[in-house]
């Protein structure tokens, strides 16, 4: 039996381990290989507001006290500890777009902006306001791009990221990175469009990302990242050499001790 061991104790960490290009990102797995200081092209994306985004709307004119009808109203800082988010913040004080895509703004009234882009917001709201305010300009802003962290990240949840354009690898890092269980080469993306949700596959580890239209997240995206099989099977043993080395060395020994014991009756 004890001749034996080395060669279980080899197959155990082999079996058990996560090899390193299961864990890498941003691989060269194509023909066209992205080489170091090379420029990459990137364009982002013009992202088309959605019922249910929360947009800021500044209005600045050379009357302030007519600018400040648009200024949403300030948060106190003792209301539910919701000052401590900007994700709550805007929330409260930004202009969500309604059922029928609309944002209600004073004088103005409802304004329907589902499906333009932001430049194409700001204009259209800019004009209406110009009918109460000739001299109004009006900047346009995202309030916050939204986005859950389901499964296998450190710190699973709901996060609010306060930039125009944030790319998927940001948002991982914002959810404090993935485990080391997570199956990066299988993360599920799902995202909202104007005629309903789909879901993505999008393999992490593969250098194609960073040229698909997956790399920047949008408002209300639901990222998952499922378990690699080696939890299912060594959830007890470990994910790393040294892991598994001493928790199979620790039922070897176990398992020496019940067989020396049983012999010892004989």
């Amino acid at each position: 039996m004890s001749k034996y061991l080395p060669l279980l104790i080899l197959t155990g960490i082999l079996a058990s381990c996560i090899p390193n290009h299961k864990v890498v990102y941003l691989q060269d797995k194509g023909l066209d290989a992205i080489t170091y200081d090379e420029l990459i092209d990137i364009s982002y994306p013009d992202y088309q507001l959605q019922q249910g985004d929360i947009i800021n709307i500044d209005v600045k004119s050379s009357n302030p006290t007519i600018g400040e009808i648009f200024r949403p109203a300030q948060v106190p800082n003792n209301v539910g500890g919701l000052a401590n988010s900007a994700a709550d913040i805007n929330y409260m004080s930004g202009f969500p777009l309604n059922s029928f895509g609309k944002v209600e703004l004073p004088l103005v009234g409802g304004v329907n902006i589902e499906g333009l882009t932001l430049t194409e917001s700001k204009s259209k709201i800019e004009t209406e306001i110009r009918k109460y305010i000739t001299d109004a300009y009006v900047q346009v802003r995202l309030g916050g791009i939204r986005y859950s962290a389901l499964g296998e990240f450190n710190r699973p949840g709901r996060y609010s990221i306060l930039q125009s354009h944030v790319t998927i690898f940001e948002a991982i890092a914002n959810a404090g990175d993935l485990t080391v269980l997570a199956n990066r080469e299988k993360a599920i993306l799902i995202r909202q469009y104007p005629e309903g949700s789909k879901v993505h596959q999008i393999d992490l580890t593969d250098q194609a990302l960073m040229s698909s239209e997956f790399y920047f997240i949008r408002p209300n995206d639901q990222l998952y990242l499922e378990p690699l099989p080696v939890r299912q099977f060594g959830s007890g043993v470990g994910v790393t050499g040294f892991q598994t080395f001493t928790s199979l060395l620790s039922v070897v020994s176990s398992v020496l001790l019940v067989i020396v014991s049983l012999n010892n009756l004989k």
